[in-house]
């Protein structure tokens, strides 16, 4: 289970299209869902993408 503020946006990722407000607002983010090699249990992070500069 991800810590509540990862929960938080979370939630309001998947009910909102994509689109969450606060500190993330006009951010680009995707949910990252990863399963453990042992145990298949499935973890989902939200992260941030950024610009990668070359």
């Amino acid at each position: 289970m991800p810590n509540p503020f990862n929960q938080r946006v979370i939630d309001e990722f998947r009910a909102n299209a994509g689109q969450v407000g606060g500190q993330f607002e006009g951010s680009r983010l995707l949910l990252l869902t990863t399963t453990g090699a042992r145990s298949g249990a499935r973890h989902t992070n939200p992260r941030q993408l950024s610009a990668r500069r070359r």
